[in-house]
C-alpha cells in the first residue's frame, strides 16, 4: 500500500513538472512579433515582441542614454527603410551595441500611441558579417 501511495505521489509530480516545463517553453511564442507598421495602434493591452531598426537621432553615447525618471525614449523604423515609426519608452539597462541604425528586439505594448517596453527586454541584434560579404560580393560583381 506504501509503495502504491510514493508511485501515485511521484507521478503527479512527474505530471506538475512536466505541465511546467510545457508552459514556460511555450511562454515567450505566445507574443506576436510585428514590425512598426504591422503594429496595432490600441491601448488594449496586448504584448507584442517590436522589431525594427533604431531611427536617427535615438540617443547614441553613453551620456544621451542616461535615463529620466520616465526611462529611455526613442523611435523604432521598419527595417526595409519605410516611413512607419513607433516611439518607445524603454526602461531598465541598455545594451552596449545600441545605437542609430542598429536591429532591435524589445517587448512591451502600446498605450497613448507610444510602445510602453518591459524592464529588461532590450535586445540588440549585431549586424551579419555574412550580410556585409554578401554586399561587398554584389558590389564588386564577383
Amino acid at each position: 500500500m506504501r509503495s502504491r501511495s510514493r508511485f501515485a505521489i511521484a507521478l503527479t509530480l512527474a505530471a506538475l513538472l512536466g505541465g511546467w516545463l510545457i508552459w514556460t517553453s511555450i511562454g515567450g511564442s505566445l507574443e506576436a512579433y510585428t514590425s512598426p507598421s504591422g503594429l496595432v495602434k490600441t491601448s488594449d493591452g496586448t504584448t507584442y515582441r517590436l522589431n525594427g531598426k533604431v531611427a536617427p537621432g535615438s540617443p547614441g553615447d553613453a551620456a544621451e542614454r542616461a535615463q529620466s525618471v520616465e526611462g529611455l525614449r526613442f523611435v523604432v523604423r521598419d527595417k526595409d527603410l519605410a516611413s512607419a515609426t513607433v516611439p518607445v519608452v524603454y526602461r531598465g539597462s541598455v545594451p552596449d551595441a545600441f545605437r542609430d541604425g542598429r536591429e532591435i528586439v524589445v517587448t512591451g505594448h502600446m498605450a497613448a500611441g507610444v510602445f510602453q517596453a518591459d524592464r529588461g527586454t532590450l535586445i540588440t541584434l549585431c549586424p551579419s558579417k555574412f550580410m556585409e560579404e554578401q554586399a561587398a560580393k554584389g558590389a564588386t560583381g564577383t
